[in-house]
């Protein structure tokens, strides 16, 4: 062989090995892995269901499971009046489900904790519905976020391994608020660790504390999405009638919308965050998730509220939010003028037939529809927001705790090193560069700034310059640009891919114009009635 072809062979195969080497290190560092089923500690959810079903006929609860499955919360409440059923059944049927099919069966693994006092709850609440009963919410067991503060008898983990048997003190604003509504809270929902912000190699659904939550529509096939992903499963498998997650950038539409369930992220200002593990106290909120857009509207009353602890509440915007559910009319397209963010033709062709039927449905209900919407996301990030929040607003939050195991993000870092297969099993890079973040506050407060207004311009071009109602948005694909600016959305199951996989149609409107939101999704939601249940 020349000189020269063994040269060029040397070149070429030293090329090819830091190709090789380069999509080794992507792949290995940047691509998230594949969920595996994996369940730790099932005992922690099991021990406190057995305990309390021991002495329930569980004959019984077979019988009323079909009513109960798929029931809204105006169904049950009417089931109660007419004596077909008791708020204890109600939460024994529950109870047996999760045990049945979240850590046996098909094993989606989406609850952490069972508050081993529900079924005493649930029986109280039977013996004093005659006198007390004062809300569509008196009786409903809800299940929260494993990130949402809930005192003296359930741990609060943002699930992490590290927090995991921590209880807090004192219940979050909003879960005294749904206990002022005559709710209580049957457990807690997995979640993606630390609100999907340890490793970029983490699959959606993925905790520490336990272990991997799966898509009941495809569980190992579909993703969850995250982070809320555990509170989006437990509502689609009816493990309860309603759940809170918590959303910074699609945390709650994601999810809701790839297990075909109605989520909203409201408006920065109307919910407020005190008692939630933070992760960006800038974009943060918690939102109501639920199977129908009645029943999110429903908990969204519940759920807003002023807290002179959280100074981003606005007291004045959440009157004016609160309304009539009674009032959502499946005339509520009639006349709006939608913006489509999407192209039929760019989307994955599983989807197209969904993304082209969400456009027909829309105009079948009274919309007129603005097509070929282009937006612009330069001078907007997330990023630098995030992790410069982390690290700050982490901190703050466990200084404040009197009983945490850690008290700063370094002190996490630390602990799940000593044990990085169980405690941190696809890495902890995220932590780590927000813990050595050297980003200024001024630079901070700069891309803050900035982002804020060119995602407020980009959606005001055409949410007030061009008079739409709302805009349209396959998933979770530009919420981006709502959630810097703290616009609300709203997903609503839109159908189902070719593979079977939900697809969502996500409404994005001005802030605090939630009751418009409601308006568009019941209408869309009347006029198509795309979710089907998932088969367990």
């Amino acid at each position: 062989m020349k000189k020269w072809k063994k040269i060029a062979h040397v070149i070429i195969g030293i090329v090819l090995l830091f190709i090789g080497g380069g999509a080794y290190y992507v792949y290995h560092t940047f691509i998230p892995a594949n969920p595996e089923r994996i369940i730790y500690d099932k005992e922690r959810v099991i021990e406190p269901i057995d305990k309390q079903l021991q002495d329930i006929d569980r004959n019984i609860l077979k019988q009323k499971e079909a009513k109960v499955v798929d029931a809204s919360i105006e169904d049950i409440q009417s089931m109660i009046e007419n004596g077909e059923l008791t708020y204890e059944q109600l939460t024994a049927i529950y109870l047996f489900r999760i045990k049945q099919h979240d850590q046996n069966g098909i094993a989606l693994n989406a609850v952490t904790e069972i508050n081993p006092h529900a079924i005493k709850e649930a029986r109280k609440l039977d013996q004093n519905r005659a006198q007390h009963k004062q809300s569509d919410l008196y009786g409903i067991p809800i299940i929260v976020k494993d990130n949402i503060q809930t005192a003296h008898e359930m741990p609060t983990s943002a699930g992490s391994y590290v927090l995991k048997d921590w209880i807090a003190d004192t219940d979050a604003h909003i879960i005294d608020q749904l206990k002022e509504q005559g709710a209580f809270i049957l457990g807690k929902g997995n979640m993606s660790e630390w609100a999907n912000f340890t490793s970029q190699k983490a699959p959606n659904g993925y905790s520490g504390k336990k272990g991997q939550n799966l898509n009941p529509y495809g569980p190992l096939e579909f993703n969850t999405d995250g982070s809320s992903s555990g509170s989006a499963t437990v509502t689609a498998a009816n493990f309860t009638p309603l759940a809170i997650g918590t959303e910074t950038t699609g945390s709650i539409i994601a999810p809701a919308a790839k297990q075909s369930i109605v989520g909203l992220r409201p408006s920065l200002g109307l919910i407020s965050r005190h008692g939630i593990i933070p992760l960006s106290e800038t974009l943060d909120t918690a939102g109501p998730m639920a199977r129908t857009v009645k029943d999110t509207a429903i908990l969204f009353n519940a759920m807003i509220g002023y807290d002179s602890k959280d100074s981003l509440t606005k007291e004045k915007k959440i009157q004016e939010a609160s309304f009539d559910v009674k009032s959502l009319s499946v005339d509520g397209l009639k006349g709006k003028k939608i913006g489509i963010l999407y192209s039929v033709e760019d989307q994955d062709k599983r989807k197209q037939a969904v993304a082209k039927k969400i456009k027909q449905d829309l105009k079948a209900a009274g919309a007129t529809l603005v097509d070929n919407i282009k937006m612009d996301y330069e001078g907007i990030e997330n990023v630098s927001i995030i992790k410069y929040d982390f690290k700050k607003d982490l901190n703050d939050y466990l200084e404040q705790q009197k009983t945490t195991p850690v008290k700063s993000l370094q002190d996490i870092i630390q602990y799940n090193e000593k044990d990085k297969e169980r405690r941190i099993k696809y890495g902890q890079g995220l932590l780590k560069q927000s813990e050595d973040s050297s980003l200024t506050k001024k630079d901070f407060e700069a891309i803050l700034q900035s982002s804020q207004n060119n995602s407020k311009k980009q959606l005001d071009k055409y949410l007030v310059e061009k008079g739409l109602n709302a805009l349209v948005m396959i998933n979770n694909e530009h919420v981006l640009l709502s959630a810097i600016a703290g616009y609300p959305e709203l997903t609503v199951p839109a159908g189902y891919d070719d593979n079977g996989e939900p697809v969502g149609a996500t409404f994005i409107t001005k802030p605090f114009l939630e009751q418009d939101l409601f308006q568009i999704g019941y209408a869309y939601e009347q006029k198509t009635k795309n979710r089907k249940a998932p088969k367990l």
